[in-house]
């Protein structure tokens, strides 16, 4: 079981571009921790006590244009954070800007720091705002 963190994106996209490098230094810095992947989640090499975290993108195209619509992404560069027993308890914009509050959320379902019962007003889920300080 891993938690799961989907960025939304175009290659048109300037703010999309700008922002990749980013979410892949998110992705890598996940990574020093045991248990975080890239692409597809192994729960053998997730730690104990820690949940590992899968990194997915997913780009707008002609395919994929009735997933976006579906998901409700209202703008790009966009990201959903997935946790196991909860399903979808985040989602935000993922720019430069709203980088570093994507990795505080992030950081507090990873390590604990959010009560899935207590989730909105621990950890709001509401666009580019997160009430846990790094």
């Amino acid at each position: 079981e891993c938690i799961t963190v989907v960025r939304f994106y175009s290659s048109y996209c300037r703010s999309c571009r700008a922002s990749e490098p980013l979410f892949y230094k998110l992705a890598s810095d996940f990574s020093k921790h045991r248990g975080v992947h890239f692409g597809e989640c192994n729960d053998l090499e997730c730690m104990p006590g820690l949940i590992g975290v899968n990194f997915v993108e997913v780009p707008l195209t002609p395919d994929t244009s009735i997933l976006h619509e579906a998901l409700g992404v209202p703008s790009l560069p966009w990201t959903h954070i997935y946790h196991p027993d909860a399903g979808l308890v985040e989602e935000r914009r993922v720019s430069k800007k709203y980088i570093g509050e994507v990795r505080s959320c992030l950081g507090c379902y990873v390590y604990g720091e959010c009560d899935l019962d207590d989730a909105p007003a621990d950890c709001l889920n509401v666009y580019g705002q997160c009430a846990i300080d790094e």
